[in-house]
């Protein structure tokens, strides 16, 4: 199912804008078979968050959220999946799944260590890929508005789940063993209130992760779209984030 052209098609909303990057930032080609566009936000002497956004995002849609992060302690790195932004090719979940090794590499080449690793909504597919492979110089994971329940996340797109998957395409898309794998720290947020992917999914992200290491904070009056508008959540990122320029 997750290689049909019906389930991607149905999952991806690709926007090809595309802008100059702001005066403190760079543009940066992700080497591979299809090239990646990511945007890396200044200023130095910050680590790294490596953030995969959610659909119909793109790396400019962060530009002026790009401050925000760095008041948070982290210098924002933001990649554009295949067929979004200025990143070539048509978007699959097994590509972007897969895509995540090679944009972290990037990073870690070009930045250093340490860096943080974000996903967002469906970038949390990403990051929950490099949370279970524990790359050296990634020092904490961060989930947002994640989702955890692979049948949920077919029907959410009008679709009928299996009933039950290969066991290869268990271990390419199935979060919860991916996360139970893991051992370094990690913060979920989510909207309380979100309805498009619900705060218990936060929950059995949290619940599945196999670090001991980890904080789960679900906002208050929170859907999918605005948990970036609460104090709370730059509060509990900048809490989590204290500390790990230092590690």
């Amino acid at each position: 199912m997750f290689d049909t052209d019906t389930f991607n098609a149905a999952l991806f909303f690709p926007r090809d804008d595309v802008t100059p990057p702001p005066a403190d930032a760079v543009d940066l080609e992700i080497p591979g078979d299809v090239p990646l566009h990511l945007r890396w936000h200044g200023p130095d002497g910050l680590p790294t968050l490596l953030l995969f956004h959610g659909n119909g995002e793109v790396v400019a849609d962060y530009d002026d959220a790009a401050p925000m992060f760095a008041a948070a302690g982290a210098r924002l790195a933001v990649v554009d999946y295949r067929g979004y932004g200025k990143s070539a090719g048509t978007p699959t979940l097994r590509t972007a799944i897969a895509d995540a090794t090679r944009t972290l590499a990037t990073m870690l080449a070009v930045a250093g260590p340490p860096i943080i690793v974000m996903g967002r909504s469906l970038g949390s597919a990403c990051a929950n890929e490099l949370y279970g492979a524990m790359p050296d110089g990634v020092v904490a994971f961060v989930l947002e508005s994640g989702f955890v329940d692979l049948a949920g996340l077919v029907r959410r797109r009008g679709m009928e789940a299996p009933v039950q998957l290969a066991p290869a395409d268990l271990a390419t898309f199935d979060p919860a063993p991916k996360l139970a794998r893991g051992t370094r720290p990690l913060l979920v947020l989510h909207g309380a209130d979100d309805a498009l992917i619900p705060a218990r999914e936060a929950e059995a992200a949290f619940a599945a992760a196999g670090t001991r290491d980890k904080e789960l904070v679900l906002i208050p009056d929170r859907g999918h779209n605005d948990v970036m508008a609460s104090r709370l959540y730059w509060d509990a990122l900048r809490g989590f984030l204290a500390g790990f320029s230092q590690r």
